[in-house]
Order: C-alpha cells, then structure tokens, then sequence
C-alpha cells in the first residue's frame, strides 16, 4: 500500500466514530416511533370504555322499557257490563259473577288480584232501601265479623256517574289467619229503585293497612246503562 493509500491515525479515528454514531442513531427510537407505540393501547382502552357506557345504556335503556311496560300492563283494564251498569277493573284481576262462590242473591260482581290481597264486591240491590239504610247494615255486618275495630263509619259522600254514593269505612288492625289487617272501604250508591253496594276490601300483612288505590278508578269509570238515569 502506497503511503497515499494508507489511512492515517486521524482518518481511522473519524471513520469510527463516525461508525459509532450511525449505529446509536439506528438503535434510538424516534419520536414519532413512540408516538406510534403508545397509540395502539390507548385505542384499545378509549375502545373498551366506549363499549362499558354503551352496555350501561342499553342496560338502563331495558330496564326503562321494562318498567314502561310493566305500568301499561297494569294500567290495562277490561270492561264489565252489568244490567244496570258498565265498570272498568285491572285486566289482570280474575272476575267470578255466576255460581256458588257469589253468597248473596243480589251480588252481581266479585274481583280478586292476583295476590289475592284486593277484592272488590258489587251488590244490586232494588226495592225499599236506602244508601243510608244500606250502609247502617255494612256497619252490622264489619261489627259482626271483626272488620271494624279500629274505625267503622260513614267518613264521606261521592258522586258516581252523576249519581251520590255514602262512602262507608271499616278498618281492623287485629285479624287472625293470613293477614293482619283490613280496610273495607264500601260506597251506597243510590239508584231509581234502590242502592248498588260497591266494597273495595284491602288485606295487609302488617298492622298499617291502606284503602285500596285501584278502586277510585274503577267508580271514576263507572258508567250507567240506558234507561238508568239519576
């Protein structure tokens, strides 16, 4: 090797460390290369929060529904059709109005809930009886079989369906067997021949019992047949 070829003591230095910084510079990660590192798990945790608010939403949007539904279905009524009377009642609620388990001659209507803690009874009764007279037997009647312990009275008057009705209370906190109270709330409701009796009886398993809330409904659907005015 001519001395020209030769690399001098300074020439081999340079090229070394010339080497040297290319080989830091390839193995350091830039900037951007970071950058592009960080964003593929920040995608998946943005992704997995987005899919917890939309399953908290769809979560809260069912149960809405659900309870949406739950109300119309227990808002829903169907109709009875009396001879002297048309009457809503919870579509729900089982209806007798013929047979042995109506003990009155003149009952013409017996509902029962489901859970069997509600009964509402109708009585037609014609001939020489009063609302007054009417609802003095009702108080007999809540005296004779315990209903009327804690209150037993005529507390009020109402209008159903252009027609007054006496609004009759017997409440009991005291009963032995499945139930530890009852509120028998019964209104006399005059007609041109006679009173129709309409008894809404509450069953509560504590000693707080409440009149039954479905029956201002049912006598605010109450609707006279033709040929049955005031």
């Amino acid at each position: 090797m001519s001395p020209q070829e030769a690399p001098t003591d300074a020439q081999e230095a340079s090229r070394e460390a010339h080497a040297a910084q290319e080989t830091h510079v390839a193995e350091a990660p830039t900037s951007g290369g970071s950058s592009r590192g960080l964003r593929v798990p920040l995608l998946v945790a943005i992704g997995c929060l987005t899919a917890s608010v939309l399953l908290v939403l769809a979560t809260t949007a069912g149960g809405i529904t659900y309870l949406v539904l739950e109300k119309r279905a227990a808002e829903a009524t169907t109709t009875f059709h009396g001879a002297t009377f048309d009457v809503e009642y919870p579509v729900d609620w089982t209806e007798t109005t013929t047979g042995a388990e109506l003990p009155d001659p003149d009952q013409v209507l017996e509902l029962r809930s489901s859970d069997e803690t509600k009964y509402v009874t109708v009585l037609d009764r014609t001939g020489p009886i009063t609302p007054t007279g009417a609802c003095t037997e009702v108080g007999d009647i809540a005296d004779e079989q315990g209903l009327g312990t804690e209150q037993n009275e005529v507390i009020a008057t109402r209008d159903v369906a252009g027609r007054e009705a006496l609004h009759h209370r017997a409440v009991t906190n005291d009963l032995d067997g499945d139930f530890a109270s009852s509120v028998v709330d019964t209104w006399c409701i005059t007609k041109p021949d006679g009173v129709v009796l309409f008894v809404a009886q509450t069953f509560s398993d504590d000693s707080h019992p409440v009149s039954m809330p479905d029956s201002k409904d049912v006598l605010d659907s109450w609707q006279w047949t033709a040929g049955e005015g005031s």
